[in-house]
């Protein structure tokens, strides 16, 4: 069964990167606007969904919805946000995101984060240095 993903990533920059770096490690990885997300997670929930916490909308909302309802409750939410950020990071972590990492961090263990390995968040300290 071929491990499915979603990036909720509106950044050009971002979802490009996410989308070359699926393709290396093949793992087929579908781009969905923040609106349309959590109905299209819902109706064939992924292994995995990658959150731009910067998203426009709200994607706290998002994170609350999913860990709130039966069906998508166990997927593996993980986020990034600006390393300045940290009550952004803190709120992610508060609305029930699994993980919340720094964009270098992010960029940096994107390839095994695809491939299923786990990762472990960065600690709050680690993430205001980087």
């Amino acid at each position: 069964m071929t491990r499915r993903i979603i990036a909720v990533v509106p950044d050009l920059f971002f979802s490009t990167r996410i989308l070359a770096t699926a393709r290396t490690v093949a793992v087929p990885v579908d781009l969905l606007p923040l609106p349309r997300a959590f109905a299209a997670i819902c109706e064939k929930p992924p292994a995995l969904v990658i959150i731009d916490l910067h998203a426009t909308g709200d994607p706290l909302a998002l994170i609350r919805a999913l860990k709130a309802d039966e069906r998508t409750k166990d997927i593996l939410l993980v986020g990034f946000y600006s390393h300045v950020e940290t009550a952004l990071r803190r709120s992610a972590l508060e609305a029930g995101i699994d993980e919340a990492l720094p964009r270098s961090a992010f960029t940096q263990r994107l390839p095994e984060l695809l491939a299923g390995h786990a990762i472990a968040d960065v600690p709050e300290e680690s993430a205001e240095e980087e």
